[in-house]
Parts: C-alpha cells; sequence; structure tokens
C-alpha cells in the first residue's frame, strides 16, 4: 500500500524512474483521478505531507485553457511554499486549431453562425485513423467553475460532419452562464476524411477559441494554426513543464542534438493573454520499467519501454532530487526553491535549437551534470595522455602533456610526484601541463579544486603514467575458517583482487601476477589448539 492509496500502473512506472534516478528518494503515491478539486487537494496534501518535489502526469480536458484553474492554483500555492512541481507537458502534439471567432452565415443545418476558418471557409478538413475519439472545445470566456463570478457569455457549438459537409452529430450544451466548454467523443470504425465547423449560437464576441484532439490519430488537414497543447497545470507559471525526447535520440546514443518526440505537446497558449513559454525543458522517455503498459519493446529486452511526457517527467523531477540532495550536501543544508530550480534546470540545459527557448522542448534538453557544475565541482575523469612533441623522451626531458577527459574544472591543475603543476585547460575535456625531468615512473593526476564552501566537492581523477607498467593494488585474501578442538585445519584458499575488480573482471590470470601453484600458508593453530582466534596467512616468493 501506498500512503495516498492504490498506485496506478502509470504511477508505478514513474515511480520506478524516479527511484532508478534518485534510489534514496522517499517515495509517496496519490490518485488525482476522481476529479480536478480531488487532484488539487492530492497536491496539496502530498506537499502537506513533506514532499519538496511533486510530479504528476494528468490532465483534465475540463480544466480551462486559457486561465488557470483549480489545479493550477493548487500548483501555484505548493510552489509559493517552496515545492518544486513537475508536470508531463502532453502528448498531444500538434493536434490542435487555435483563432478568433469569424463570423460568417452558417450553412442552413446549423443554427447561429459559423466560424471563417478561411477565405469564407466555415469546414476545417481532418483525417480520422480508426480508433475512439476525444475532442475538447473551449473559449476564452468567463469560466465559472474556476471561480468567476459569471459563467460564458457565448454559446459556442461544434460539429463532425463527413467529407461532403453533411452534418453527422455534435456534443452541444447551453454554455451560457457556465462554463465554455464541450466535449465530442465518438468512435471510427475505418480511415476516413471528415469536416469540422464551429459555431456561435447566442452571444455577440467574437472571442479566442481552441480545440484539441486529446485522443484518437486525426490530422488536421488544412486552415492549420494555433497548433500549441500545452494545458491546464502544465501551464501554470511555476510549473516545470516537461517535453518528451526518446531516450536514443540523445547525446549518449551520438545524436548531437536531440529532436523532441512528434508526440510531445507542443507550447504556444496563451493565459490570462501571456505566453508562458512552456514546455520548460525535456526529458527521456522510452526507457525500461517493469509495469507494461502496452508499448513497443523497442530494445528487445525483457523489460517494457514506457513511452510519453509521462517518463520524461519523473526523469527530471529525478534530477531535480540529486541536486537537491547535492546543494543541501556542499552548502550547509540549503536548498532550491522551485523558481530556483527552474531557472537551473532551464540554464543548464543542452539547447534543441538557436532559438533557445521554444515551443517543442523550452530551453532543451535536461543535463544533470551540467546543473551540477554550476554550484560544485565534479571529481576530474581522465581517458588518455599524449605528449606534444612526441621526439622528447619523459623522465629525461621536459615534457608539455596533453590530457584528454572530461570535467576538468577550469582551474583545475596537475598533481605529479606530489608537487603541485599549473595548467591550462582548453575546455572542459582537455588541459596542458609542462613536467619536468623525473626518475622512476610516479603517478600523475588532474586535480579539480572544490567550489562549494565545504570543500567537500572537487578531488583527484585516476592515476596516468609515462610509461607502460603501471602499478597494480593486488589484495590476497584468505578464507576464514573455524573448526573443533582436534579436527583438522579446514582447507585454506585464497581470493584476488586488483584494483579493487574480482580477479575475471580485470582480465588477469594467476599466473599474470606470480601466483599460479606459488601460494604457501601458514597459522599459529593446530589440530589440537584450544579455543581462540588465530591468524592464516598466505605467502608467496613473488
Amino acid at each position: 500500500e501506498y500512503p495516498y492509496g492504490r498506485a496506478t500502473d502509470e504511477g508505478r512506472a514513474m515511480m520506478q524512474i524516479v527511484h532508478d534516478v534518485a534510489p534514496d528518494a522517499e517515495l509517496a503515491f496519490r490518485s488525482g483521478f476522481i476529479s480536478a478539486g480531488n487532484f488539487a487537494d492530492g497536491i496539496k496534501a502530498l506537499r502537506d505531507s513533506g514532499c519538496n518535489i511533486i510530479v504528476d502526469d494528468i490532465t483534465y480536458i475540463t480544466e480551462p485553457f486559457f486561465t488557470d484553474g483549480v489545479v493550477a492554483k493548487a500548483v501555484e500555492e505548493v510552489s509559493a511554499s517552496g515545492v518544486n512541481y513537475f508536470t508531463a507537458a502532453g502528448n498531444f502534439g500538434v493536434k490542435s486549431y487555435e483563432g478568433i471567432f469569424t463570423p460568417i452565415t452558417a450553412p442552413a443545418a446549423y443554427v447561429g453562425m459559423a466560424h471563417d476558418f478561411g477565405g469564407g471557409d466555415y469546414y476545417q478538413s481532418l483525417n480520422l485513423a480508426a480508433g475512439t475519439y476525444t475532442i475538447a472545445l473551449q473559449w476564452d470566456d468567463n469560466y465559472f467553475t474556476a471561480g468567476e463570478t459569471t459563467g460564458a457569455l457565448n454559446d459556442l457549438d461544434f460539429y463532425l460532419a463527413d467529407q461532403f459537409g453533411n452534418k453527422l452529430f455534435g456534443f452541444n450544451r447551453n454554455n451560457l452562464e457556465g462554463d465554455p466548454l464541450e466535449i465530442m467523443p465518438f468512435v471510427v470504425k475505418a480511415n476516413v476524411n471528415a469536416k469540422i465547423i464551429i459555431t456561435r449560437r447566442a452571444g455577440n464576441q467574437n472571442v479566442r477559441f481552441k480545440y484539441i484532439i486529446f485522443r484518437g490519430e486525426g490530422t488536421i488537414l488544412n486552415h492549420i494554426q494555433g497548433t500549441g497543447t500545452v494545458i491546464g497545470q502544465a501551464n501554470a507559471e511555476s510549473a516545470i513543464s516537461v517535453a518528451a525526447v526518446l531516450y536514443s535520440n540523445t547525446p549518449a546514443y551520438g545524436v548531437a542534438i536531440p529532436t523532441v518526440a512528434s508526440f510531445s505537446s507542443r507550447g504556444g497558449v496563451l493565459v490570462e493573454g501571456v505566453n508562458r513559454q512552456k514546455p520548460d525543458i525535456a526529458g527521456p522517455n522510452g526507457g525500461n520499467t517493469t509495469v507494461n503498459l502496452g508499448g513497443t519493446n523497442i530494445d528487445n529486452d525483457q523489460f517494457f519501454n514506457f513511452f510519453g511526457t509521462s517518463a520524461a517527467a519523473p526523469h527530471v523531477a529525478g534530477v531535480a532530487a540529486l541536486l537537491m540532495e547535492a546543494k543541501k550536501k556542499y552548502y550547509d543544508n540549503v536548498s532550491f526553491t522551485g523558481t530556483e530550480m527552474k531557472s537551473l534546470l532551464k540554464t543548464s540545459a543542452l539547447a534543441l535549437d538557436s532559438t533557445g527557448i521554444y515551443t517543442n522542448g523550452g530551453s532543451g534538453f535536461v543535463q544533470a551534470d551540467k546543473a551540477l557544475q554550476t554550484f560544485s565541482n565534479p571529481y576530474p575523469q581522465v581517458t588518455g595522455r599524449y605528449l606534444q612533441d612526441s621526439l622528447k623522451i619523459p623522465g629525461t626531458d621536459t615534457v608539455t602533456v596533453v590530457i584528454d577527459g572530461k570535467y576538468f574544472a577550469g582551474n583545475a591543475s596537475v598533481i605529479f610526484q606530489y608537487d603541485t603543476i599549473p595548467a591550462v585547460v582548453t575546455n572542459g575535456t582537455q588541459l596542458v601541463a609542462v613536467i619536468p625531468p623525473f626518475f622512476g615512473n610516479p603517478p600523475l593526476t588532474v586535480y579539480n579544486p572544490p567550489l562549494s564552501p565545504s570543500g567537500l566537492d572537487g578531488g583527484n581523477s585516476d592515476s596516468l603514467y609515462f610509461f607502460g607498467t603501471i602499478p597494480k593494488n593486488v589484495v590476497v585474501t584468505v578464507n576464514d575458517a573455524t573448526k573443533h578442538y582436534g579436527e583438522v585445519i579446514p582447507p585454506y584458499n585464497f581470493s584476488v583482487t586488483v584494483n579493487g575488480e574480482s580477479l575475471t573482471q580485470s582480465g588477469l590470470t594467476l599466473a599474470d601476477i606470480g601466483l599460479e601453484n606459488n601460494v604457501t600458508y601458514s597459522s599459529p593453530a593446530n589440530n589440537l589448539s584450544n579455543i581462540g582466534l588465530y591468524y592464516r596467512r598466505a605467502s608467496s616468493p613473488v
């Protein structure tokens, strides 16, 4: 049982992702599927229970498109109290139309005025693949259930017609003094072309309106504009709204500039007349969980792949948990507010295009390491070295060495024979240092000084050597044993680690390290020794 009810399959998958990214994070779950109001109450309940990071993937199509509804207001409330709030941007791609109602005379079968999509055309063409559909229409009007004192002053309706313009059906209420919302659910048995017509049955305002295909693989074929689909709490000012990038379409898999998935909701929807620049950031999706959500097994392993912004959002939330823990460790228990976290993630993201913020993936793809480097230094990682002048001999001559790796701080230095040698860092992946003559084969390491006041960050890289024979730390451990009085000494055996790895992992054999058939054992204990503790030792002439 989870603290706030039984987790849904998707909720379990999201929690697995958070655990994968931030294994020590304490997890809580609260369902949000009863109603928008109950969802909002749950957000505040999680905050009151001590959760400083909250992540959701729920969209209520009845929440206002053009103003903050009850869920968005709950997000603002908990964010103001310090919570980092993450939300899935949505999986509705560009399946939307938005415009200002432009009245023209409607066809005879319809009441009121029709919207002119362009050039006197009161129809918009769609292609509808077979499947179940839910399309929602909203317009910018008084929204009674969002807390406004009066309801809608205009009543817009929309209808589905066949490809020849014959009206099929519409689901249209009298919206006056209520909410400016219409929903059209239907089922398509086979791929078909169809038309949508939008009418104003009552009222006289040319209001801004939008419809979104929330369910179903429909494609808008003409008069394409206003394709943003980030709505509800994903469009809340203080929320961190997350778009989706397939994990294999990232730099870790050789793709320099990731592209946002086509299904990931695009931003651009105005709230109270303001473009809130959503989504904020992009995260990976398509990774593994143990929950079968029906996705394609793209990597052909034994686990199920989890797709959608529902998978991207918990990834970024997990990154936030790691960053908050690091901040507390290095800065005397100081943490990030939601505003600070949003700024940190956005400024450290990998830009997806030259404009920085844009409607597909916000400021770019999340980069945990870059975010961490803004307030702490990592320990450097070295991958190799070479001499600028290959004719010079290390040890005999003064040589200039170029070291390759990553996470080199701008003020990194080289430690060589216990001396600190200044280095020139050309970028975070390469530095240059001048090494004087020396004896033997001493180790060379790169050192990042700490950036935080605690001095707990930074550190030394693994060692590099100029000559091929690299010292190895070989540890031989003799087996423990117990015996009763009069019993023979238990058999001896031993295990070996090389630089902390097992012999198998190191790729070496006992013969390679001189221990094959060359080990003798000793102990002060014998068959008749009294009760006590006795050492068991191994020795070798090597």
